[in-house]
């Protein structure tokens, strides 16, 4: 986990201090002095080939390739969901009668839920082929072990990998908020 200079400098000597270890957040750290948080998640997230997509409407535009769903959409992938009030799904015609999904975009409110995280955010980007998710505006990350804000977030479903960015500027800072373990 890339840390900010102020939970660097306040927080983590606090974390480390009161006994909590890093597996106890359930992720691996590393700390630098820029405006972002790497964490690597211990479980995997388990996507299929299959995407249940549902929704109030939809609209296909068949010469672009494009399918739009407006209202209340679900898009499903075993142990991910995605929620938005608007969908546009790409794809592109293989073997003829066969259509494969290159690329989801969501707007309005988007919700990302997996077993262990649930991500909040204004916009985002699903890549099928790279299976990197990148989601904007205002992104919350909560989990059970705590909460991290920031501006930008790209998780890679393969590695594990999320990071979070915060906006540039002095004020652009990713903000964490960790529950520290109960005694034993």
């Amino acid at each position: 986990m890339i840390i900010n200079k102020h939970i660097r400098r306040k927080t983590l000597p606090l974390l480390l201090s009161a006994g909590l270890a890093l597996c106890a957040l359930n992720v691996q750290a590393q700390v630098t002095a820029s405006n972002k948080t790497e964490l690597k998640t211990k479980t995997p997230v388990k996507i299929s080939k299959d995407v249940d997509i549902s929704a109030n409407e939809l609209e296909a535009n068949l010469r672009k390739d494009i399918v739009i769903f407006v209202g209340n959409v679900v898009v499903s992938q075993e142990d991910l969901t995605l929620n938005s009030d608007r969908v546009t799904v790409f794809y592109q015609n293989v073997d003829g009668d066969k259509s494969s999904i290159t690329r989801i975009d969501a707007s309005g409110s988007v919700k990302l839920t997996t077993k262990t995280e649930t991500i909040h955010s204004t916009w985002g980007i699903y890549d099928f082929t790279e299976k990197i998710i990148t989601l904007g505006g205002k992104v919350i990350l909560k989990r059970d072990d705590g909460e991290i804000k920031g501006k930008r977030l790209v998780y890679n479903l393969e590695t594990g990998q999320i990071t979070i960015e915060s906006p540039p500027g002095d004020k652009g800072r990713v903000t964490g908020q960790f529950k520290l373990p109960e005694k034993q």
